[in-house]
This record gives C-alpha cells, structure tokens and sequence, in this order.
C-alpha cells in the first residue's frame, strides 16, 4: 500500500472512531454531541437543540433527550404559573466571605453581584432546584424579564433620582434586590440577604 493511501486511510479510520465514540456517549448518557450545531427552539419550548452527524440532542423545559437523525421529537410545552415561581438564597456557614460583592454573572451586559456572605441564589424547581446562573443561561426570555420574576414576589421599598435605581426586599425570604439604573449607563444588579442596604459606592 502506497504511503499516502495509507496515511488516508488512517486519517479516515480515526475520523469515522471519533464520530462514533461521539454518537455512543451522546446516546448512552443523553449527552450533547461534541460535534454539533447548537439552534435555539422557539419561545414556548424553552431551550435549544444540539445537531450532531449521526444524533440530536434537545434541551427543554429540564428536559433532556437524544435522538437519532430524522427522529421526530418535540418538547413538551410547559406551562408556568407565576404563583409557582419562588427562590431562595443560601448563605456561607460558619465564616463569613469578607469579599464585600462578588461577580456572579454577566448577560445582556448587565452584572450581577453577591453579598459576599452569599453562597449561591436558588430558583425553585419541581426537576431540581436551579442555581440562578443557571436559569438565567437556559431560560427563554431576557434578563430583565427573568429578574423581573424576582422582583414581582418582593416589595419595591425605594427609587432613587440618579436615574432610576431601585431596591427591593423581602423579609420572609431575607434578601434585598438592588437594580441599578444610572444616568451613565450603570445598570448592575446586587443581590444579599435582608441587611444590605443602598449605599453611595454602590452602582458606581
């Protein structure tokens, strides 16, 4: 066999092994192809599709599934009732981070920040509660609609002339919300527990 035509022939048998150690894993674990083109799905099934070579996985409505080309799949449409939206912060025990504000996360250019005495921000889910990073990452909807659900459960409890600024609180669920809206653009959002409190060199 001539040396290229070998070389050939290597190069494909290790194509073709990836692309079906790739299929197996993806259908045996219900994971994503690595190999994939990732589409979003429409608005009422919330998530995306992951088209591989040989599969497709979908992601919707915490729901995971992988299927094999031209199987026909459609996610099941899930209804949201805003009195089932709840969530919940889980503080650091003992030892109090004394990292004043940590980023958390960022989308839409907006920041947001926890207290530093804050571990993770929990939303409320009958499949397994989600971390707030993650809803906001697989939600279908945008950032300010998806805090918009938080502050609709807490009380708007002050506004400030530098543009808007709002906090919000609740003391049954022990967290204040600070939604930033300055004239120069500053539109970061804080999260802590019940204590925090509006303060100057914030949103700057």
């Amino acid at each position: 066999m001539k040396k290229g035509l070998k070389i050939s022939f290597i190069v494909f048998a290790v194509l073709v092994g990836v692309i079906v150690l790739d299929t197996l894993q993806a259908k045996i674990f219900d994971n994503s192809p690595l190999l994939k083109i990732r589409e979003n799905l429409d608005e009422e099934s919330i998530g995306y599709i992951d088209k591989g070579l040989l599969v497709n996985h979908y992601q919707c409505n915490n729901e995971k599934v992988t299927t094999w080309k031209g199987t026909k799949f459609s996610c099941s449409v899930k209804e949201n009732n805003p009195e089932d939206f709840d969530f919940y912060l889980m503080k650091h025990e003992g030892i109090i981070d004394l990292i004043r504000f940590k980023d958390y996360f960022t989308m839409d250019n907006r920041r947001i920040y926890l207290s530093g005495n804050i571990k993770e921000f929990y939303i409320k889910d009958p499949d397994g509660d989600l971390t707030l990073k993650k809803y906001l990452s697989t939600v279908w909807q945008t950032l300010d609609d998806s805090i918009k659900n938080i502050t609709d459960k807490l009380d708007k409890v002050d506004t400030y002339r530098d543009g808007g600024t709002t906090v919000y609180k609740s003391k049954d669920k022990d967290i204040t919300l600070i939604s930033c809206k300055k004239t120069d653009g500053n539109n970061n959002i804080y999260i802590g527990d019940y204590s925090l409190e509006y303060a100057d060199d914030l949103c700057e």
